[in-house]
């Protein structure tokens, strides 16, 4: 048995949730992060049935002050894996979205995200051998009109988790971005997925199966990670198609999907 814990950030459903079930099998103890009432007794007794040792941390990340409490209360066990889950995004007429739609965005994906980061280093340094998977999108290889800030975020996540591959190498600390494609992961996003192309839900990858390919990843010393076929074939066509046709074909289909909601 492994003594040492995996946090996952954005643990009570979707991706974090298969992560979190998916690291208890390779026996880690689990940490789980997630807002308040969304569930994380339930599935922390779900994991307890896989013989691990689970704790978790209700709050909202997008609280400076919650960050720091999360960090001190993390940093009282010996954490080797960090996975940085916790995320949002949506797509809308930027004159229609709120400051509090964009700033969730930005304090969720990029503060939270590298300040749980940092604060955790001294802790996964102190293991032998520690992980950070930080998760991205397929979004973060093209800007696109109608979500704006997302991509931005998602690139940005990007750049920090190389920036921290050069940094940490020399310390036994493995980063590795995962850019998962569409996920159905609750309700509302599974709805608006369905609601694109048939291109885009081929692009679909199972739950359970994208935390297993970005774990093995991880686990492999990958430090790029592209869950699904068809999501690597879209990423060879995207670094090929020149800038403007790539966002201008991207921007096209999100404002349908938009356009299709009202």
């Amino acid at each position: 048995m492994n003594n040492n814990y995996a946090l996952i950030t954005g643990a009570s459903q979707g991706l974090g949730k298969y992560l979190a079930l998916d690291l208890a099998q390779r026996n880690y103890h689990i940490l789980l992060v997630a807002l308040p009432n969304e569930n994380l007794e339930t599935l922390a007794l779900e994991i307890k049935k896989l013989h691990v040792k689970v704790e978790f941390f209700e709050t909202d990340l997008t609280k400076k002050e919650n960050i720091l409490a999360l960090v001190d209360w993390a940093n009282s066990f010996s954490v080797e894996v960090l996975i940085n889950n916790a995320g949002c995004g949506g797509s809308k007429y930027i004159n229609e979205a709120s400051f509090d739609y964009m700033d969730t965005i930005i304090q969720l994906n990029v503060r939270a995200t590298s300040l749980i980061t940092k604060l955790l280093i001294p802790n996964l340094t102190k293991q032998p051998k520690s992980y950070i998977l930080n998760i991205s999108s397929m979004a973060a290889f093209s800007p696109i009109g109608f979500k704006t800030v997302y991509p931005a975020s998602k690139k940005f996540i990007e750049y920090f988790s190389q920036g921290l591959q050069e940094e940490l190498k020399s310390q036994n600390v493995t980063v590795s971005v995962v850019y998962p494609g569409p996920m159905k992961t609750n309700a509302e996003v599974s709805n608006r997925i369905e609601k694109q192309s048939k291109f885009v839900n081929s692009g679909v990858v199972a739950l359970k199966d994208v935390a297993k390919i970005s774990l093995d990843g991880l686990f492999q010393g990958k430090n790029r990670i592209i869950p699904g076929k068809l999501n690597k074939f879209s990423r060879y066509i995207l670094a090929i198609l020149p800038l403007k046709t790539k966002v201008k074909l991207l921007s096209k289909a999100v404002k349908k999907e938009i356009d299709a909601t009202k």
